[in-house]
């Protein structure tokens, strides 16, 4: 026993109440008051206190204020100046950074002869610093809290001195009562309060003691001033590992050395740390040598002299008992204090169970215990949430954007790309119209919303299928594909049919999301509802194929199951008002119907949903402009003319299929097409037709130049790879048919011909190395940027396909050609390693397995064929496009696709 200060401990102890930590006579001198951590923390605890912060030191601020709901704080430069202001504290608050913790307090000790207590909240201050602070404390006669800490909070006197202790309304966390908190933990001290009130418990005092190496006022001294506190019936502690505070109090206890008579009810954590070979977290919560978790919860069990209490042992004895998780705080509390006969401090307040202020169940079935409901937030949270609530869509914070996509990304463990989370090889069975509407919506449409997805894809053909004059003098003048349909794309422009559908869009938003909410199913009173309101929407004369497009989405919906309150208002707005443009009210309803799903569930922005059909518009001009003889063709003849609008039905791939070879696919040939456009879609944000588009939209333009920036980044190295693939296979096969020879011999023909061409064309590379001309010709569609040093490289791509044609006993001989020839360049020595063969194989391989008897029927011509594959490529790329043009324009800023000065380099 310490006879100076009537204490067991053999060093200064000030304190010899809970209440002597932090009373309503205390007064603070807080240090770096202006700072960015006081400055958020000092006014509530100030104002909570009724004025206790006398002072604070700001260095070179001497003369400044700081503001507080209750009066300003007066600032000085120093400690000293202070003093020399007349200006008496007792307690001094250090919010600097760890390096000039020591120096704050020797500061405070040697100029404030009436110190009794420092409270350091800095957290990883050094330990040879927490050593030299705690020499010179104990020499000086002052107790230090801390470092690491939130401060000290009672709730009797209400006075909180240091952090944060009880959030922004302690007030109101803060309830008076008989249960004493020392935590490790600072958020957890304030945590563990709240759980109290629950079983009807409030506070003494709250210490957050800190975790940093040294605690200056540990486990023992809080056990000491809690036993003579008589405010207190039971210490709660929130314990970390590392140290042996606990052991030294528990030891005391245990030897007679420190009187302590009140139960103590013990949350021990951090078994996960045991392996840990450095600090993570708090800096002294690091174990080691004993003083782990688990040599923790042994500790306590040992002094309570009862095991773990849970809800299946529910077991307490008189001296405590050691709980898990803070959740149990509640029960814990309240069965120690009835084993005692302890009455609760007052009725209990609230409960645990989650009360989510946001809800949202992705249309995933979770079971009763899991389906929560959103419940009212506290004020002022339910006035911004109700306000946000009110908001359609995500909202995305604008960043730059430049090489970085939030739709598409390469898995950098599978090298598959993803788009929006799926690998593209789970889509290549997805019918394509699915992935089309999929990369506007970021979520697959149902089966029943797919073929209200053909129609609509199959419509924005029909629309664009009228002059095509501009891609026809393209054509005459030998323009690539990408060049002469960029050309009719960007003629687009904004024009009025996009203007009409957009204004549509954004007048049933309005209309119908503060009415419906995400449910938009049929319902008559909610119709009559909706028609009686007064709604601004596009009036415009329509031509006959317009009104056969319109009336065929308005009535395709009841025969495809997703008739809703859309397409009935479109259908009952247009009955009663004949001046409303057909056309657009009843692309935007099927529009939206589509969408809607996504626009309110917050996967894509209001602007996104808004431009959907100027996205859907740009894919019809692509397609209507990809046959090489409009008027010719079977298909884009029926789309133009709109006598059979059952047109509009058939499978998107099927009219992709027409469109480009004039003939009706059959299955296998459909679904090869489907497979190569799904497997083609994108391959991340890095390619340079991703980039033409990202760097339109960067660049401020309207959608339709965004596209043309995608074609106009597209050529015969990107895309046009399968155009001279073409080229090359023709030239391979000029004297042989697969077609006509019988399996096994054409296998020995395709070897033959690899090997001949690998030789040819080793020799030719040695003699253009020879010669001195490093930009030799290469062969086509073998070898990839990222698929390139393995001893054997493949595309996984190219690859399920392959796979996926074998299983299905369809095998390509162009194909088989080409794995036989990346095998033959190696072999020659032609190449160091084997190439892979790369996914413009697909696109060719499938284009001439397609083409191959018309081509020797004399039907087409080599250079169309050439074309059709280009166009193939941009085809899949329009979609992968829209994911991007939408994302980019989501979440990107004007200009972000500049690159900076500073990473340019000029050469000589």
């Amino acid at each position: 026993m310490n006879a100076k200060n009537k204490h067991p401990f053999p060093f200064f102890v000030g304190v010899n109440n809970l209440e002597d930590l932090a009373n309503k006579n205390t007064r603070v001198c807080v240090m770096n008051i202006l700072g960015g951590e006081s400055k958020s923390v000092t006014p509530t605890s100030h104002a909570y206190s009724g004025g206790n912060v006398v002072a604070g030191v700001q260095y070179g601020r001497s003369g400044s204020e700081m503001e507080t709901p209750i009066g300003n704080v007066p600032v000085f430069g120093s400690v000293k100046e202070v003093i020399d202001a007349g200006i008496e504290f007792d307690t001094g608050v250090i919010y600097l950074p760890p390096t000039a913790v020591n120096h704050a307090v020797a500061e405070l000790c040697a100029n404030n002869k009436g110190l009794k207590k420092i409270i350091i909240l800095t957290e990883k201050v050094s330990v040879y610093d927490a050593k030299m602070i705690r020499y010179g404390a104990q020499q000086r006669g002052v107790d230090v809290f801390g470092a690491n800490c939130l401060g000290i909070a009672n709730a009797h006197d209400q006075v909180r001195v240091g952090g944060a202790l009880g959030g922004d309304k302690p007030e109101e966390t803060l309830k008076p009562g008989s249960i004493a908190v020392y935590s490790n933990s600072g958020n957890f001290s304030t945590t563990m309060t709240e759980y109290l009130k629950v079983a009807g418990y409030g506070t003494s005092t709250v210490l957050s003691s800190g975790k940093d190496v040294i605690i200056h006022f540990g486990f023992a001294e809080f056990l000491y001033c809690a036993e003579n506190d008589p405010r207190t019936k039971a210490v709660l502690c929130y314990i970390e590992p590392g140290g042996y505070y606990e052991k030294v109090a528990l030891d005391m206890i245990a030897s007679g050395e420190l009187k302590f008579t009140k139960p103590i009810i013990a949350c021990v954590t951090g078994r996960w740390k045991n392996n840990l070979s450095r600090a993570c977290g708090h800096a002294g919560a690091m174990a080691g040598g004993g003083d782990d978790a688990e040599s923790k919860e042994g500790w306590f069990d040992a002094f309570t002299g009862v095991g773990l209490f849970s809800e299946k042992n529910p077991t307490v004895s008189k001296k405590g008992v050691r709980i898990a998780s803070i959740q149990d705080v509640p029960g814990a509390v309240a069965a120690v204090l009835k084993e005692l006969g302890q009455e609760p401090d007052f009725e209990p307040l609230g409960d645990l169970s989650l009360k989510p202020w946001f809800s949202n169940h992705h249309d995933i079935n979770y079971p009763e215990s899991l389906n929560l409901t959103a419940v009212k937030a506290v004020s002022p949270y339910d006035e911004q949430i109700e306000k946000v609530s009110r908001q359609v869509g995500a909202q995305l914070p604008r960043e730059g954007m430049r090489n970085r996509s939030g739709a598409t990304m390469m898995n950098p463990a599978t090298q598959v790309t993803e788009l929006y989370g799926k690998p593209l090889l789970e889509l290549v069975e997805y019918p394509y119209g699915k992935s089309a509407i999929f990369a506007l919506t970021r979520v697959m449409p149902t089966d029943a919303e797919h073929k209200l997805g053909n129609a609509l894809l199959n419509a924005y053909i029909a629309l664009a299928a009228e002059d095509m004059s501009t891609s026809q003098k393209g054509r005459a003048n030998h323009a690539t594909p990408n060049a002469y349909i960029a050309a009719e794309v960007l003629l687009a422009g904004q024009n009025d049919q996009i203007k009409a559908v957009e204004k549509n869009i954004n007048s049933l938003i309005d209309l119908f999301y503060v009415r419906t909410g995400n449910d938009v199913s049929l319902n008559s009173s909610k119709l009559d509802e909706l028609l009686a309101q007064s709604v601004d929407l596009a009036q415009c004369e329509n031509s006959e194929k317009q009104k056969a497009i319109a009336q065929h989405l308005l009535t395709i919906g009841r025969e495809k199951g997703v008739e809703n309150l859309f397409t009935a208002y479109a259908a009952a707005a247009l009955e009663k008002n004949s001046a409303l443009c057909a056309l657009s009210l009843a692309l935007a309803a099927s529009l939206l119907t589509l969408e809607w799903k996504s626009v309110t569930g917050r996967r894509i922005t209001r602007k996104n949903a808004v431009e959907i059909g100027t996205h859907l518009s740009m894919f019809g001009i692509i397609v209507a402009s990809a046959p090489a003889k409009p008027a010719e063709n079977a298909h884009w003849a029926a789309l133009h003319s709109m006598a059979e609008p059952k047109v509009l039905d058939r499978d998107y791939t099927e009219s992709l299929f027409q469109i480009l070879f004039n003939r009706e696919g059959k299955e296998n040939e459909v679904f090869a097409l489907n497979a190569m456009l799904n497997l083609t879609i994108t391959n991340g944000p890095g390619t340079i037709s991703a980039k033409g588009a990202k760097e339109s939209v960067s660049a401020k333009n309207n959608i339709s130049v965004t596209y043309a920036g995608f074609m106009t980044n597209t050529g015969i190295a990107h895309g046009g790879n399968g155009f001279e693939a073409v080229a090359f296979l023709m030239d391979v096969f000029k004297d042989f048919n697969p077609y006509t020879t019988d399996s096994k011999e054409k296998t020995e023909k395709l070897k033959q011909l690899a090997h001949h061409r690998a030789d040819q064309w080793n020799q030719y590379k040695k003699q253009a190395k020879l010669e001195g001309n490093m930009n030799y010709e290469k062969i086509p569609c073998v070898n990839h940027p990222v698929f390139k040093d393995k001893p054997k490289n493949i595309d996984p791509r190219e690859d399920f396909i392959w796979g996926l044609f074998e299983k299905r006993g369809t095998v390509n001989p162009f194909q088989e050609f080409y794995h036989y020839l990346v095998e033959e360049l190696f072999a020659v020595g032609a190449t160091k390693n084997i190439f892979c063969v790369n996914i413009d194989a697909v696109i060719a391989t499938i284009s001439l397995d397609l083409l191959w008897k018309d081509m020797q029927a004399g039907k087409i011509q080599e250079s169309e064929m050439q074309d059709i594959v280009f166009i193939m490529f941009l085809f899949a790329r329009m979609v992968g496009t829209a994911a991007e043009v939408c994302d980019h324009r989501a979440r990107g800023t004007d200009m972000d696709c500049r690159t900076p000065a500073g990473q340019l380099s000029f050469v000589v």
